[in-house]
């Protein structure tokens, strides 16, 4: 599905875990998550997940058409 959408805001979610190997050596792994928030032109909202670069290339107030399927993201075309 392809529509007009606007970017409302921008998200990351920054995980850290940490493990012992099997010589007992700890690990620590640093995770990031990036979120879109677009809103349609009915004022429905969606959050969407997507690639660090894609997330780069986005700022706040685009304008554009967003094409998405369910819940997953496929791009963004700015206008």
């Amino acid at each position: 599905l392809t529509v007009e959408a606007r970017v409302v805001t921008k998200r990351e979610d920054v995980g850290v875990h940490h493990h012992n190997d099997a010589n007992g050596t700890m690990h620590t792994i640093h995770s990031t998550w990036y979120y879109v928030t677009f809103e349609v032109q009915s004022g429905d909202r969606m959050e969407l997940h997507m690639s660090g670069h894609e997330y780069g290339l986005l700022v706040e107030g685009d304008y554009g058409m967003l094409s998405f399927q369910g819940t997953r993201y496929l791009g963004f075309e700015r206008q």
